[in-house]
């Protein structure tokens, strides 16, 4: 008894530590779910074309990208148009917290739009979402509350235990017309429906957050580009002679002086693994291979990396998939908001009671 009321403890305090932070994650992370078909929505001026002949080459679509840029940043093919409708987007990384996208129209290498990471609605949200609008600082405050809400799930777990099979036959309800075991039941339902998504949740956020907090503690992302004159629509083409049914989804060009150009893409593997599972690296110079990941030959360890990030945001599955994550995304607020209300009851109104028949 005395082990359970101790964890029980914890679960407390982990939940209304995290409680506020939860209550924010849980809405910006059920409209991130979305955040491709919001943005499309809001600027579809900025992803479609009008098809016209032959799209130019590369080498002259890298050269438009760097003109509409100050300075000299790393510049990346971030997405190959997939449809004869779709731009061009590159992208130019100044550092950890600052890139600029550009978008090009593929046939006339007219520069279509340019914008930062953070100045569009989706893009701040996705800011929000793991830096709290405050880089670094806000990154490890998040990971921390990740951290916590991971403390809170294991514990409710073995407080619950005893309900997990009554909720799942539906023998537990939410007594609505009864106050003291209105919120505590709706906790308690709530949090055993959406348990294992939550775990999932909060285990592939966690691991994301640890590497958006490496990338702002850690080395400094480059800021300028290699001067180097390289041939990109040659090495496509070798890329795509390299990987039998090869799509090319990007290109990023060397971080060092006679790096490899890194060639991503699929070649049919499942949505679930990411659009950039597959990849080869060439050499600049000679063309010749300097690695190749073929996913289909890929160990559990990197398929569930590569996994992380579709599992999160819920966009491997459609339309359907994603409505099912964001209704489900918001289970963690919900929780958030029913616990503050339980401790409320139990502390601050329990409290009046006493005082009033004292």
């Amino acid at each position: 008894m005395a082990l359970t009321q101790q964890i029980f403890r914890w679960h407390r305090i982990t939940g209304l530590i995290a409680g506020g932070f939860l209550l924010l994650l849980s809405f910006t992370g059920s409209l991130l779910v979305f955040s491709d078909e919001i943005d499309h929505a809001l600027n579809s001026h900025h992803f479609t074309v009008k098809p016209a002949g032959e799209r130019l080459p590369l080498n002259t679509l890298y050269s438009a990208g760097t003109k509409a840029l100050p300075g000299n940043p790393y510049l990346t093919f971030q997405r190959m148009p997939q449809s004869p409708e779709e731009s061009m987007v590159m992208r130019a990384e100044y550092s950890a917290e600052n890139k600029v996208y550009v978008y090009l129209n593929p046939y006339t290498a007219e520069v279509l739009h340019t914008r930062g990471n953070k100045n569009y609605f989706t893009g701040m949200l996705l800011y929000l979402h793991f830096t709290l609008l405050s880089g670094r600082n806000g990154s490890i405050i998040i990971l921390f509350m990740a951290t916590l809400m991971l403390v809170a799930i294991a514990t409710g777990l073995y407080v619950y235990r005893k309900h997990l099979l009554k909720v799942l036959t539906f023998r537990d309800k939410i007594e609505w017309k009864v106050r003291r075991r209105r919120w505590r039941n709706l906790h308690r339902i709530v949090g055993v429906w959406s348990l294992v998504f939550n775990l999932l949740i909060v285990i592939t956020g966690i691991l994301i957050q640890w590497k958006v907090v490496g990338a702002r503690v850690g080395k400094k992302a480059p800021s300028v580009a290699v001067a180097q004159v390289i041939d990109y629509d040659n090495l496509a083409q070798k890329a795509h002679s390299e990987i039998p049914g090869f799509t090319l989804m990007g290109i990023r060009p060397p971080r060092a002086e006679n790096g490899p150009v890194l060639f991503l893409g699929n070649a049919g593997e499942s949505l679930i693994f990411g659009e950039y599972g597959t990849s080869v690296s060439l050499s600049p110079d000679s063309g010749k291979v300097v690695k190749k990941v073929i996913f289909s030959q890929a160990s559990a360890s990197e398929k569930w990396n590569a996994a992380v990030k579709p599992l999160h945001f819920g966009n491997f599955g459609g339309i359907p998939l994603k409505v099912l994550y964001s209704l489900l995304g918001l289970t963690p607020g919900a929780l958030a908001l029913s616990g503050i209300l339980i401790w409320y009851r139990r502390k601050w109104l329990s409290r009046q009671k006493k005082l009033k028949t004292a």
